[in-house]
Parts: structure tokens; C-alpha cells; sequence
């Protein structure tokens, strides 16, 4: 009887260890996208230094036609954009003047 129960208590704790890692997993990956909604949102008509700011240097800078320029972040690594066990990359284009004109993140 005793290596029954200490069987099913092994399996509960398991169980709830699996689901406490898969509720912590989602919770860190909302809050994420939360904070990247909200902060893509802010800069979108700012100046390019806001997003350096925000976001560090970039991984990448392509110039396109027009002075437009598109600035690549793979990964940022600040204290304030949530951690999440996924690679977040950030997409801003900017115009001549240096303004965004649009900004988006995706996370792979």
C-alpha cells in the first residue's frame, strides 16, 4: 500500500511541476508581448534615437531607395523587455529625416 501512495505522490509531483513550467512559460510570453505591443506602438513617429534607446544598437542596418533605411534587432538585451525563452526579433524602418515610420517584433 505504502509503494502505492509513494507512487501516485511521485506522479502528482510530476504532474504539477510540468504544469507550474507550462503556466510560468505562457505567463512570460504574454507579458512579452505586452510590452513589445505598447513599446511598438510608442515609437512609430519618433525619432530613431528613441528606439537605440529602447532597444540598444542594432544587429543589422539596410539602406533602401530614399534615404529609408530598416534596422534589425536580434535579440535585445535589456533588463526591460520581459525574458521569454524565444528569440525576439524587432523591424524598424526609418525614414530619411530619421523618423520610424513603422515598427514590428516577431518572436521565433
Amino acid at each position: 500500500m505504502i509503494e502505492i501512495l509513494t507512487l501516485f505522490s511521485f506522479v502528482l509531483i510530476l504532474g504539477l511541476v510540468l504544469v507550474a513550467k507550462d503556466w510560468t512559460t505562457v505567463y512570460r510570453q504574454r507579458r512579452r508581448r505586452n510590452y513589445m505591443n505598447a513599446l511598438m506602438g510608442r515609437l512609430e513617429g519618433q525619432p530613431l534615437r528613441r528606439a537605440n534607446v529602447a532597444l540598444g544598437d542594432p544587429t543589422e542596418i539596410v539602406t533602401g531607395s530614399g534615404g529609408r533605411q530598416m534596422y534589425v534587432w536580434k535579440g535585445p538585451e535589456r533588463e526591460t523587455i520581459p525574458e521569454a525563452p524565444e528569440l525576439l526579433i524587432v523591424t524598424i524602418i526609418a525614414d530619411a529625416e530619421g523618423t520610424i515610420t513603422k515598427a514590428a517584433w516577431e518572436s521565433r
